[in-house]
């Protein structure tokens, strides 16, 4: 990074850290839906009614209704079928996950690009972690919100540099910045939303490939290897987090067996 670039990168941390600069809150829409749900109450035809007066995050839960998110044998024929199987922490993970997209505003066009490209990396990134945590055994839901909200701090970064407009906008430029930034931004973001700390992790180790810890895998590693193939990385050597994976193959061997899997989660997340 140059001398340059990296006196701009701690100034903008320096504004998020001392709270010049704003950080978004958690979408209205995921708010709601997770109020109705703290409240023991709330009834399934509670939760329909308000789903149903946002007709697209209908729309995108419907999708899901004969995904192998969804326990049982037969597809879900109505919203209320899909609530009624629909873990509860489940659902908020979808409703904040479809939420993220409207987070971001600008009327800057090449600061909007950077952010739907960012975008469309996360869903892509949350598709690998769909597929490879069937693999892994560990919650599918969860493992695709994680890789959604892993590059989550590049958002407040994006907006903020609309008030910087000595900085320049070309694509090398503010990937740079969006990459050495958007792990402590992510973390702070989330543990402002109150999310697990094992979610919060994941955005804080953003971008560390070569991640080494003891213990067994967690969702950090999971997302941090789904990311690699996303980006489409070709290590020499099985990464850390592959061998805590028990996954040690080429990554280009991993994607051509997941293939078709990622394929459906890609067209579900679109």
């Amino acid at each position: 990074m140059s001398n340059t670039t990296d006196t701009l990168r701690l100034a903008l941390l320096n504004r998020f850290l001392k709270g010049e600069a704003k950080i978004p809150q958690m979408p209205e829409a995921a708010v709601r839906i997770r109020k109705l749900l703290d409240n023991p109450m709330t009834s399934t035809e509670q939760l329909v009614r308000v789903i149903n007066g946002n007709p697209p995050l209908a729309a995108y839960l419907m999708q899901f209704s004969s995904s192998p998110l969804m326990r049982g044998s037969r597809p879900c024929g109505s919203l209320r079928d899909l609530l009624d199987r629909l873990g509860t922490r489940q659902l908020a993970d979808l409703v904040l996950g479809f939420s993220l997209q409207h987070l971001f505003e600008s009327t800057d066009p090449l600061l909007l690009q950077a952010f739907r490209l960012r975008w469309r990396h996360a869903r892509e990134r949350a598709a690998h972690c769909a597929v490879l945590a069937q693999r892994a055994g560990v919650s599918m839901d969860d493992a695709m919100l994680a890789g959604l909200l892993q590059d989550i701090g590049s958002l407040p970064l994006l907006s903020e540099l609309e008030n910087w407009p000595e900085v320049p906008r070309d694509s090398a430029t503010l990937e740079e910045l969006c990459e050495s930034l958007s792990g402590n931004l992510g973390a702070l973001i989330l543990t402002r939303w109150q999310l697990p700390p094992s979610i919060i992790e994941c955005a804080r180790l953003y971008g560390q490939w070569q991640r080494e810890h003891d213990g067994v895998a967690d969702m950090a590693d999971l997302v941090l290897l789904a990311s690699a193939m996303q980006a489409g990385h070709e290590p020499e050597e099985p990464l850390p987090v592959q061998k805590k994976l028990g996954l040690e193959q080429p990554l280009a061997t991993l994607r051509e067996e997941l293939a078709d899997e990622l394929s459906m989660w890609k067209r579900l997340l679109a």
